[in-house]
């Protein structure tokens, strides 16, 4: 078994906590970082004996380094702006990282994590919707063309509904300076990695985002993006002030129109190409005829995270690629500062390829626009 430690025990932190010691994931669970009574009862009898609980991540690192604690492994489940903090003092010490979404706040902070030689080797992320059996169905249809070309894609993700009382619960939740955003970091880097996953990064962003439409905080709780790639164009929508709000993307193809739904996939498929019946000589306002079939899937939320954990073992174990890479981190976190900007700036962005001085360019312009507002 490989050890870890768990930095950040709130609400996601003990989850991954007790999924590690309530099933045979390939780790033995050693130390964490201060942890709340309520939580701490939820684990403590299943705990070994010698667990050490450090006040701070700093503190668990100087006694790694003291040789006081070893591990092979650190989670990280803190609030965004320390994700990168703490995986740059675990790369230092050459220790695998499995690192809770996002990558952080700033595209810069995940560049510049490519400057360790062994971020491509150590960083596995937590993006869980790429084990769903869903995803992987539709990642399936979208890689092989089994219906063409895509046309267009309508993404609207209105269900991460949130009263006041989630915002009042956790201080560092929906400020600039304590959390970083809004619903786009918060709860939409699930969806913006799966947009990227399916379709690669946009070559355009136009956003707007409201601050604070539902909510009394600083930071939006909706956001409507206009996307646009090299041969189609899309929308994505959130919110957190909706209900009962909508889960639904649609990818409208040459030969048929996928409606992706939270535990169902429905499909109406033509019987010709779009391109190929545009050319028939029919008469006006006739349509080709299509058939219509659902597929039902039961997700097993649990298990996706599971899975993304037994896949971290076997990247530190076999070499094995992650579920989500660093580099897979990196583009969502594009998507999403450029969502931002975009946003406070009111225009359209370009986005260019990482690491070129445009890209350069945009990682100071947003860092400025977000130091404006923290």
């Amino acid at each position: 078994m490989k050890k870890i430690a768990i930095i950040g025990m709130g609400d996601m932190g003990i989850k991954y906590a007790e999924m590690i010691l309530n099933n045979d994931l390939g780790f033995l669970l050693v130390a964490s970082t201060r942890v709340k009574d309520f939580r701490y009862d939820k684990i403590k009898d299943k705990l070994i004996s010698s667990f050490k609980i450090y006040q701070s991540d700093s503190e668990l690192f100087k006694a790694i380094d003291k040789k006081e604690l070893l591990v092979d492994a650190i989670l990280i489940a803190t609030p965004h702006y320390n994700h990168v903090i703490a995986t740059r003092e675990a790369l230092k010490r050459n220790l695998y990282v499995l690192c809770d979404k996002p990558l952080g706040v700033f595209l810069e902070d995940g560049r510049r994590l490519l400057e360790f030689e062994n971020s491509r080797t150590n960083i596995a992320y937590i993006y869980q919707h790429r084990e769903y059996n869903i995803d992987k169905y539709l990642f399936d249809i979208v890689k092989e063309k089994k219906y063409g070309d895509i046309k267009r894609i309508n993404y609207i993700v209105t269900d991460w509904y949130r009263p006041n009382d989630y915002y009042k619960k956790s201080i560092w939740r929906s400020t600039y300076k304590s959390d970083g955003g809004g619903t786009i970091l918060n709860q939409c880097p699930h969806n913006l990695d799966l947009l990227c996953h399916l379709f690669g990064l946009p070559k355009m962003v136009m956003s707007f985002n409201k601050n604070g439409k539902y909510h009394d905080i600083e930071v939006e709780d909706e956001s409507t993006s206009y996307l646009e790639w090299e041969n189609f164009t899309g929308i994505f929508i959130a919110s957190t002030g909706e209900t009962p709000g909508v889960n639904r993307l649609e990818i409208s193809f040459s030969k048929a129109l996928v409606v992706v739904l939270k535990n169902e996939i429905q499909i109406y498929e033509n019987e010709l190409y779009e391109e190929e019946y545009r050319k028939k000589d029919y008469a006006n306002f006739k349509q080709p005829q299509s058939k219509f079939f659902r597929k039902e899937f039961k997700i097993n939320k649990e298990e996706a995270y599971k899975n993304i954990i037994k896949n971290f073992y076997d990247v530190i174990t076999l070499g094995k690629k992650p579920v989500a890479s660093l580099d897979d981190a990196i583009k969502c976190q594009y998507l999403c500062n450029a969502i931002y900007l975009s946003g406070f700036k009111q225009q359209m962005l370009n986005i260019y390829k990482l690491g070129s001085k445009e890209e350069i360019e945009f990682e100071k312009e947003f860092t400025i626009e977000m130091n404006k507002r923290m």
